[in-house]
């Protein structure tokens, strides 16, 4: 419940109302700092009146030369004050300057703001109770939009009230000793715990408003069954119910309900389609084999979809992850009705999953057991039932890593039994034709003429998208196909970008709404409208650090120069050098890890972007001196490594930093592992030669852009795995999935000699 609001509260905050309405528009913006001690937690019985009291401080003193945002700022204190008749004022000012202007995020902050500023007056006034005032704001507010704006703003409700709340304790736990926090933060803290409050008080009204909203803009079908050869698909469909003609259809095939989007799309003008992999169901139930019919089964609902009297016989295909590679698979077997594909980070099957670099990961048992096993695994194995999901999964590895078992036996210890499928896929280490016969082959990737586009980012949601771009350009030269690259992860690709990502502050440009960008393009190619000016060539770019993007026809090219970096081998002291030129006089760098090991198997695996230290278990290190002059760096990472191996093989992980120079430690991209046996060549396995000297080159499966300033260095950072959520590769030579740790026997070593190096594409900045 909320506290009421006193007499004197009240004539403060009428007071308030009265300056804010006195000075004209202000021009110019004051910096100033505001005392703070935050509390032990957003949940605190003390936060409410410590933000009531921050805002109200705020009100008397914000100016800002930007009218638009002001209105918005002060919207959300005034709302925080308690000052809600006033916010209903501001949200409305504002709402009438955004009219006849693109439907961006202040006219959408401006509407939330609206409807809640509003039913809090209501309710204070005595007038209705809280839900019932919130919901008449609803409608009042989003019924007048048209399709796509009402979604855009049930979207932003949907957020996860836990998201807020986590972005609530983090910004406690920054502020809290520092003792007070400048104007510019401290309006960002208020809107934090304003999109927080607000949504613990409507948060359970929003299902059956969303229902009642909907019904009267769309036409949905639940339970679709649609025939093919040998069986059924289960399909969800939403079209717009007041459209008068047939429509493209946009066509999700997925595994997962969780991606269901037919409504969004619905909202954009398509119908909206959800088609579910054989053998699930919209509940997300059901047993499935992943990869194996899903082309010839998507093509199928294509052909059904465009007989359909609601479908103007063009079908385009959307995927993120496992979807993306449906749409994929569909499209080399190239269905008439299917006119494009659009996809985010697709799952390119024996490339990125369920291996990378020829090296299972443990995921692939989470992912097989929640999105192909018929039944969810009960409290995963008798874990915590208090933990969640992602700590219930962490410990169960640190449980494998600890234990003595070859990798055949991942799922008996992962899930406590045998899995059928992950037990095929360790069959299948090197990339053999069992997972080629999912990928389209040359003369398919050849004859796909239809529009692509697909968007990758440079932290751990690549190699699948930079897999189908380069085969398709390589088999098809003239594909009209486009890709773009920007500082993102899996998540942030998918569900929209933040202003920080790990640690790292992302460039403006970079704030991108990447599913509103595919819309754009679709809407491009099914309906005539311009193509975004962000997708200018056919690989477009985000430069970390230059706040810009590049456009180009290839990401690399032959006549662009590339900075080579040779690994100084004199010495022994870390970090070791790197040079332009090969270093004289002999020596050589070595690393030792003791693969039986298990010390470190609860020890969280660092995943921040930016840091203060290199994370150093397993590892060596190469530093550069600074560079000279501001450097630009695009593309993948390639290297020579002149090595002596003490074993027949080994897991390599490489990384990339920046060293700024104040010290800290950029991440340039996502680290990259790979088996020394596979490497550059996935198909045949070949052993190394312990104890002689040999040269590996590699190439990584990753991408990077971004500007190094003067003063930088590069940092190489190489490692050999012993991570709990992976395979361990103990080189003897056997099956890797057949090693133990009594494979161990000794600590593997390597030494690096003077020809090694590595190198990427640069340009001046």
């Amino acid at each position: 419940m909320r506290r009421p609001v006193s007499t004197v509260s009240r004539a403060r905050r009428a007071l308030m109302r009265v300056v804010l309405a006195l000075p004209a528009w202000p021009t110019w913006s004051r910096a100033a700092d505001f005392g703070f001690r935050p509390p032990r937690d957003p949940d605190d019985a003390a936060a409410e009146g410590l933000m009531r009291d921050l805002a109200e401080r705020i009100l008397p003193v914000y100016q800002d030369a930007d009218k638009d945002a002001f209105l918005a700022n002060v919207t959300a204190l005034q709302i925080v004050s308690g000052a809600y008749r006033a916010a209903q004022d501001s949200s409305r000012s504002l709402r009438e300057r955004r009219k006849g202007k693109p439907f961006d995020g202040l006219v959408e902050r401006a509407i939330l703001d609206g409807i809640y500023s509003n039913a809090r007056m209501l309710e204070a006034e005595g007038r209705v109770g809280f839900a019932e005032a919130y919901a008449r704001s609803f409608r009042e507010l989003v019924s007048p939009l048209d399709n796509a704006q009402a979604q855009a703003i049930m979207t932003r409700l949907e957020t996860p009230l836990a998201t807020y709340r986590e972005q609530l304790r983090r910004a406690f736990d920054l502020w809290r000793a520092k003792g007070s926090l400048p104007e510019a933060d401290a309006l960002a803290l208020v809107r934090t715990w304003l999109s927080y409050d607000s949504r613990r008080s409507f948060s359970a009204l929003l299902p059956e408003l969303f229902a009642a909203e909907n019904r009267g803009r769309y036409v949905a079908e639940a339970d679709l069954r649609i025939p093919v050869r040998g069986g059924v698909i289960h399909a969800s469909l939403v079209r717009p119910g007041r459209a008068d003609t047939a429509l493209p259809a946009l066509l999700r095939f997925t595994l997962d309900p969780a991606e269901d989007d037919a409504r969004l799309s619905a909202a954009k003008g398509y119908v909206g389609i959800t088609a579910y992999v054989r053998g699930r169901t919209p509940d997300g139930k059901g047993a499935a084999w992943p990869f194996v019919r899903d082309g010839e089964d998507a093509a199928a609902v294509i052909e059904w979809i465009a007989r359909q009297e609601w479908s103007d016989g063009r079908v385009a295909m959307v995927g993120d992850g496992y979807s993306g590679y449906a749409a994929w698979a569909a499209a080399r077997r190239r269905p008439a009705a299917l006119k494009a594909i659009a996809t985010i980070a697709p799952m390119a099957p024996g490339i990125d999953f369920p291996m990378a670099g020829q090296i299972f990961r443990n995921a692939m048992v989470r992912w097989a057991q929640e999105h192909a096993a018929a039944e969810p695994l009960p409290a995963a194995a008798g874990a915590d039932a208090d933990a969640g999901p992602d700590a219930i999964w962490q410990a169960l590895d640190a449980r494998w890593h600890r234990g003595n078992r070859p990798y055949w036996d991942i799922d008996r210890v992962l899930l406590g039994k045998r899995s059928r499928l992950v037990r095929t896929w360790l069959t299948h280490p090197s990339h053999d034709r069992y997972w080629q016969k999912f990928l389209p082959s040359a003369e398919q990737f050849a004859r796909i003429d239809i529009p692509v586009l697909s968007f990758a980012g440079y932290f751990g949601a690549d190699a699948g998208a930079l897999y189908f771009h380069n085969e398709h350009r390589r088999n098809r030269p003239q594909a009209d196909t486009t890709l773009l690259l920007g500082p993102y992860d899996a998540i942030s690709i998918r569900r929209g970008t933040a202003p920080a990502l790990r640690g790292y502050t992302l460039d403006p440009v970079a704030r991108v709404d990447l599913p509103e960008l595919r819309y754009q393009w679709l809407d491009h190619v099914l309906k005539g409208a311009d193509k975004p000016s962000l997708l200018l060539d056919r690989v477009n770019y985000q430069v970390m650090g230059a706040d810009r993007w590049r456009h180009a026809p290839v990401l690399e090219a032959p006549e662009r120069t590339r900075l080579r970096l040779y690994l100084d081998t004199r010495g022994r002291d870390e970090p070791h050098g790197l040079l332009p030129s090969p270093s004289e006089g002999g020596g050589n760098a070595r690393l030792s890890v003791d693969l039986a090991d298990r010390r470190d198997a609860r020890i969280p695996w660092p995943d921040a972007l930016r840091a203060s230290q290199l994370p150093a278990r397993n590892s060596i290190s190469f530093v550069s001196d600074p560079l000279p002059e501001d450097t630009e760096i695009a593309g993948s990472l390639r290297g020579v490594f002149d090595i002596t191996p003490s074993r027949q093989d080994m897991d390599f992980n490489v990384s990339l930093y920046e060293q700024t120079a104040s010290g800290e430690y950029q991440l340039l991209f996502d680290p990259y592992d790979f088996r020394a046996s596979y490497a550059g060549h996935r198909v045949r396995r070949r052993l190394l030669r312990a104890g002689e000297r040999q040269l590996l080159a590699f190439t990584t499966e990753r991408v990077t852009a971004s500007r190094l300033a003067a003063g930088s260095r590069i940092v190489l950072l190489v490692s050999l795995n012993r991570r709990p959520d992976r395979q361990v590769n103990y080189g003897s030579g056997k099956d890797v999935n057949s090693e133990t740790i009594a494979d161990a026997k000794w600590p593997v070593r390597v030494r690096w000699h003077a020809r090694s190096y590595v190198e990427i594409q640069t340009a001046k900045s």
